[in-house]
C-alpha cells in the first residue's frame, strides 16, 4: 500500500565510535561540510527523509567562535523547517569528555558531535549522519559570551525524569498507527491537514524527539560492534500520553535509555474515531552501528 512508504518510521544513528583528543584552539573556526554520509540508509523507508536531511547539512558551515558562541549557516538547499528540528544556531559549545557539545544555560543536550581524523580526512559524526569536513578559516580564544535561552521560564518542563505508566488495556481496543484516519498529533500539527500529512508530522516529532534525547554515549559502554536494532512500542493513549513502552533488541542499557525517552514525550493530541478518543499503537526501530 501507498502509505506504507511514509509511515514506517525508522531512525539511523551514525557510526559511532571512539572521540580523539581535541582542544579548543584545534575546534575553533568556520568549518564546511563536504561530504553527508547517512549509515545504512537502504533501511530507511521515507527517502524523502533522507534527502531533507542531505540538504540541510550539505554545504553547511559550522562556525565554533573563540568566544563559545557556536553558529550554523544551513546549505544552500536546505528546507527552512531544518532551523525549527534542530535549535542549534547561537547557542554555546565546549569540549567535554572528548566531544564538541552544544546548547546553551549550561546544558549542553542540542547537540554532541565527535571529530574524527581518518587518512587526512576530517569528520563530524552527528547522532543520524557523519560529515566529511573542511576547515576554511581559524578563530582565536576570546572572552566567552554566555548564550540564555529566550524561551519563558513557565514554559519550560522538567524532563529530568521519565513518567513511565502501565496500564491494561484490552487489545480490541488499540488501533495501529498505520490504520487510523484521524491520527495522534503533536504540536504545530494542523487536524485540518490530510491524514498523510498528519502521520508525517507526528512521525517527524516523535523521530526528532529521540534524536535530541538518546543517549549516544550508551555505545562507549557497550562492548559489541556492528549493527544494533532496538525496537520501541507504546501506545498514545486517550489522553496522548505515551503509555506501556516497550524496547528491545539491543543491548539493556540502550533498551532502557529508549524508553526513559519515550516516556518524556510531551503529550500529544490522542487520535479519534468518529470523534472519541483511542488508544494508538506506534512502533519505531532505531538502528545504530558501532565501530571501534
Amino acid at each position: 500500500m501507498k502509505y506504507k512508504l511514509l509511515l514506517v518510521t525508522t531512525l539511523i544513528f551514525s557510526l559511532l565510535t571512539k572521540a580523539q583528543n581535541l582542544s579548543d584552539e584545534k575546534i575553533m573556526g568556520e568549518w564546511k561540510a563536504i561530504n553527508v554520509e547517512i549509515p545504512n540508509s537502504d533501511e530507511v523507508s521515507q527517502k524523502e527523509a533522507l534527502k531533507f536531511m542531505e540538504d540541510a547539512f550539505l554545504g553547511s558551515i559550522f562556525n565554533f567562535k573563540g568566544n563559545k558562541v557556536f553558529k550554523i549557516e544551513y546549505g544552500k538547499t536546505a528546507d527552512d523547517r531544518i532551523k525549527e528540528l534542530f535549535f542549534l544556531d547561537n547557542q554555546n559549545w565546549i569540549i567535554q569528555n572528548d566531544q564538541i557539545k552544544i546548547g546553551m544555560d549550561n546544558d549542553y543536550s542540542s547537540m554532541h558531535i565527535t571529530f574524527q581524523e581518518v587518512n587526512g580526512k576530517t569528520y563530524f559524526s552527528l547522532p543520524m549522519m557523519r560529515l566529511e569536513m573542511e576547515k576554511i578559516s581559524t578563530d582565536k580564544p576570546s572572552k566567552p559570551k554566555l548564550i540564555k535561552s529566550k524561551k519563558e521560564k513557565a514554559e519550560t518542563v522538567d524532563y529530568t525524569k521519565s513518567e513511565l505508566i502501565n496500564k491494561d488495556i484490552d487489545k480490541s481496543e488499540i488501533i495501529d498507527f498505520k490504520d487510523i484516519e484521524n491520527p495522534p498529533l503533536a504540536p504545530e500539527c494542523k487536524s485540518k491537514w490530510d491524514v498523510e500529512k498528519k502521520k508525517k508530522c507526528t512521525n517527524k516529532y516523535i523521530n526528532m524527539h529521540v534524536a535530541r534525547k538518546f543517549n549516544t554515549e550508551l555505545a562507549a559502554e557497550v562492548n559489541v560492534t556492528g549493527k544494533i536494532r532496538i525496537n520501541i512500542e507504546f501506545v498514545i493513549d486517550k489522553n496522548g500520553r505515551p503509555i506501556n513502552i516497550t524496547a528491545n533488541g539491543g543491548p539493556e542499557i540502550m533498551n532502557q535509555n529508549a524508553i526513559e525517552v519515550i516516556g518524556l514525550l510531551p503529550d500529544l493530541k490522542p487520535g479519534t474515531i468518529d470523534g472519541e478518543p483511542v488508544n494508538v499503537l506506534y512502533k519505531m526501530p532505531l538502528v545504530f552501528q558501532i565501530a571501534k
